[in-house]
């Protein structure tokens, strides 16, 4: 118990209350690392049956923020501030909102060992991306080389969209299996890219 609540309390940002052992009921209380609780929220109470294991994302109700949470035998044995490997966050303010939630929506079936689904949301990203950028709507390689040559996307760039594209058809086409490092990658290309079409 003490070793949990010390690595609870290292979180940065974080104020995270405990109740002791025998205090009514084990309880976590959790302010917002984002909002620090300054805005009015609800309180969320979550209970984990001693013999079961559950893990997910929790909402902030005034601000919106997710944070990953994992308990287990009835405590928290995790907690992150956020998302791993938030990289949406990192999109530029010209992106379109409907592309940055596409963006996040990859990241949350990332975390939720979704990789498939995620790298399909990624190839969706990058084709609407392209549509804003008033290349006509087709098929996504014929979409690509048009933007290549129309010098929407510079090679590197398009090397990268084309990476993307690769992944995302083997989310939505193929029975290959996809490796996490691989599908942090195609996040990571999806941003830089997005930031390329929406300086």
């Amino acid at each position: 118990m003490r070793k949990i609540l010390r690595k609870i309390k290292n979180i940065k940002g974080a104020i995270i209350a405990l109740k002791k052992r025998r205090e009514q009921k084990e309880m976590a209380h959790i302010i917002c690392p984002n909002c620090h609780g300054k805005k009015r929220v609800d309180t969320i109470s979550v209970e984990c049956h001693p013999q079961a294991k559950m893990w997910g994302i929790i909402q902030c109700t005034a601000c919106g923020h997710e944070l990953p949470i994992t308990m287990d035998m009835g405590y928290i044995q995790k907690l992150d501030i956020a998302l791993p490997g938030v990289q949406s966050d990192r999109l530029n303010s010209s992106v379109p909102s409907d592309i940055k939630e596409d963006t996040q929506e990859a990241e949350r079936a990332n975390y939720g060992q979704c990789h498939k689904a995620c790298v399909t949301m990624c190839r969706r990203a990058l084709q609407l991306g392209l549509i804003d950028r008033r290349i006509g709507d087709g098929p996504l390689g014929g979409m690509l080389n048009q933007a290549l040559s129309s010098n929407v996307l510079k090679q590197e760039i398009y090397n990268l969209a084309t990476s993307i594209k690769g992944y995302g058809d083997i989310g939505a086409h193929r029975r290959e299996q996809l490796e996490p490092q691989e599908v942090n990658m195609v996040i990571y290309a999806t941003v830089r890219m997005l930031n390329e079409l929406f300086p």
